[in-house]
């Protein structure tokens, strides 16, 4: 449509006024205006976006946008344009609506104009939804300009009609109205919002802007639950198309939104477990709910919930393990991913995956080399080869049907960090790797001293008496002598070596000369004395008097003469870790149960001490005394050792074992 003169001779007046020729691409700008007042759709569609790509000035606007702002403006003003919201819009981000915080230079000059119109906020009620829709984003651009904006704003909220402009005009009031006294009415204005609006985008918008705020206030959390599922089952929060970088700074705050992978949709789904506290059925069954949808975010961000959800709470994960171990095989490779980084990091948890695990390894044939994807043997990492996530988690459960995979990668990448110890888990049951293991001890070159270390470690572990031949030369130290220890009897031409450790000074040192000089050599009195210098804590660390009465208990009745000693230590005055130590002591050397029947107020105040506790309550069948404390600690939803951070996959474990003896221990008491 052409319009005629009547029509755009006010806007084409402003154009003349100005004196374009003095400003810096003032006559293109005035011929693209005037393109615009002609009303020619083509020609306006590509004016606008000549003048977005005009005006930008580094973090400012150019001079010729002051001028040009009137102009547009009383195009906006005809309610027979059609192209009304795009040139309000353009208004708008030339005055700097996604920079409130910019008030300097020309952009301030601008905003002080669009502040200065008398028909701005009439906008907000015009009869076309786009036009309010784009007046509701404007106005952020003079909100330091307008004092009364974000209660004008809330109050147009109350009376719109269509869901897209309330979006707008939602986004609008946080911007303008949470900063300063405004910030605590704006959260609790969202936090009715998204209680209440009748239209999910409108309700998943005000709960990712009320999480994007610091402590938010309560809110309905089942209302919150429902609208944050139904929002990625609908595919809401898919990724914005992307903005042009060349108009930058203008919509920057779009072209940030355009690089955001979810609108904060996973902030909503951890408030909404926070809400829960403990309840870990409840936060259970929203993401068992997430994984099901037919939504890739959805399960991405549910797989990566559940990890910190089973890093903090024990529940029953079955069958969040089983939905995990199905995706695996998702056509969408971050899926794929994040079900893969969950069962890695739940340890014994992930024990029902074995097999989907396994499924999924490739059968490589062909050489082993590093490459991208998480279903792999080994994969780059900073230093060099690591171990796949899938091989490190099939190895960490002791799976055998990995052996073969660790076999030949200890032929074809025996650089691979922590290989030698994942072998090493599975003790004799790798010996068929004792060969290759021995190979490449004898084919190392000196100066590879933490490989040499790794090699020796596997050995030891899978074949003991194969590993005493390599142990001859090596320096006597706290490795080389707990390596002898695993080693045993086929050591013992090491014995005089080890002897002469037990007096060598050092606290560390002797400790692990004595455990080896019982296990080399059987000398028994050799390591008690060592042990009898070190566990008494008033003359030693309790790290080092724990590891004296540790010793002590595997001599047994060996040293039953130091029963009395260990009996009045416990008690007298000594850290919580000791008294466990002796009460262990004494039911190994002695058979006495009664100082593990005394330990039921240390395992009330010494929380990570309750899984040796919960072992020698096992052991010594004490199940009546031990009976309420086992039923409290399985009726607690906090894992023992859980603290601020998430709890790595051995932590874990450490805390299901000790269930496992609460279990137990229950048992027993019928």
């Amino acid at each position: 449509m052409i319009y005629g003169m009547t029509e755009t001779e006010a806007p084409l007046a402003a154009a003349h006024d100005a004196d374009w020729s003095s400003l810096e691409h003032g006559p293109a700008v005035r011929r693209l205006l005037s393109g615009l007042a002609g009303g020619d759709a083509a020609a306006g569609s590509t004016a606008i976006g000549q003048l977005y790509r005009l005006a930008p000035d580094g973090a400012d606007v150019r001079p010729w946008v002051v001028a040009a702002l009137p102009v547009l403006l009383g195009l906006v003003a005809d309610p027979a344009r059609p192209d009304r919201e795009r040139l309000l819009r353009l208004a708008g981000d030339l005055a700097g609506a996604d920079r409130t915080w910019q008030m300097s230079g020309q952009t301030l000059r601008a905003k002080r104009v669009l502040a200065g119109y008398a028909g701005l906020t009439g906008l907000l009620t015009d009869t076309d939804p786009r036009v309010r829709e784009a007046a509701a984003y404007t106005v952020r651009a003079v909100a330091r300009l307008t004092p009364a904006l974000p209660g004008l704003l809330r109050q147009r909220y109350v009376d719109e009609p269509d869901p897209a402009v309330r979006v707008t005009l939602l986004c609008s009031s946080v911007l303008t109205g949470a900063v300063g006294s405004g910030y605590q009415p704006t959260k609790r204005w969202l936090a009715w919002v998204a209680d209440s609006d009748a239209d999910l985008r409108v309700r998943i918008t005000a709960l990712t802007e009320l999480m994007a705020l610091a402590d938010p206030p309560p809110f309905d959390v089942e209302t919150a639950r429902d609208t944050v599922l139904a929002a990625y089952r609908e595919g809401l929060n898919r990724e914005p198309e992307p903005v042009d970088d060349v108009i930058a700074p203008l919509r920057s705050g779009q072209r940030m939104a355009a690089r955001q992978w979810t609108p904060g949709y996973p902030q909503v789904v951890s408030a909404v477990r926070a809400a829960y506290r403990n309840d870990v059925d409840a936060q259970l069954d929203l993401l068992e709910r997430m994984l099901d949808l037919d939504a890739r975010d959805a399960r991405h961000d549910g797989l990566h919930q559940a990890l910190a959800l089973a890093q903090r709470l024990r529940g029953r994960y079955t069958a969040l393990v089983t939905r995990a171990a199905a995706l695996l095989h998702d056509t969408d490779p971050q899926v794929r991913a994040a079900a893969l980084r969950l069962l890695h990091g739940i340890g014994e948890l992930a024990r029902p995956a074995a097999d989907a695990v396994w499924a999924a390894l490739p059968r490589v044939q062909r050489r082993i080399r590093p490459h991208d994807g998480p279903v792999t043997w080994i994969a780059e990492g900073t230093p060099g080869p690591v171990l796949g996530p899938a091989v490190h988690l099939l190895s960490a459960l002791r799976d055998e049907r990995v052996l073969p995979v660790l076999h030949r990668l200890l032929d074809e990448a025996p650089d691979t960090a922590g290989l030698h110890q994942r072998i090493a888990g599975y003790g004799v049951r790798a010996h068929g790797l004792s060969r290759t293991l021995r190979r490449r001890l004898r084919a190392l070159p000196a100066g590879h001293e933490a490989q040499r270390a790794g090699l020796l470690h596997a050995l030891t572990a899978v074949a003991p008496d194969e590993a005493a031949d390599h142990l001859v030369r090596e320096p006597i130290d706290v490795t080389t002598l707990r390596l002898l220890a695993r080693a045993g009897r086929a050591a013992a031409g090491r014995a005089p070596a080890i002897r002469a450790a037990l007096t060598g000074g050092d606290p560390d040192l002797e400790l692990a000369a004595a455990d080896a000089i019982w296990q080399v050599a059987g000398d028994a009195e050799a390591a008690a004395a060592v042990y009898d210098r070190y566990f008494d804590p008033r003359y030693t660390g309790v790290e080092h008097a724990v590891a004296a009465i540790d010793g002590l208990g595997r001599l047994g009745v060996r040293v039953a003469g130091r029963s009395r000693h260990l009996a009045a230590r416990m008690r007298g005055r000594t850290d919580a870790a000791v008294v466990v130590a002796i009460a262990g002591a004494l039911w190994r050397i002695t058979a006495d149960r009664n100082a593990a029947r005394t330990l039921g107020p240390v395992w009330e105040s010494a929380p990570r001490l309750r899984p040796r506790i919960a072992r020698l309550w096992v052991e010594t069948g004490d199940a009546r005394y031990a009976g309420r404390y086992a039923r409290a600690e399985l009726g607690t939803a906090l894992r023992h050792n859980g603290g601020r951070h998430g709890l790595p996959a051995p932590e874990i474990d450490r805390d299901e074992r000790l269930l496992a003896r609460c279990r137990e221990l229950l048992a027993q008491a019928g």
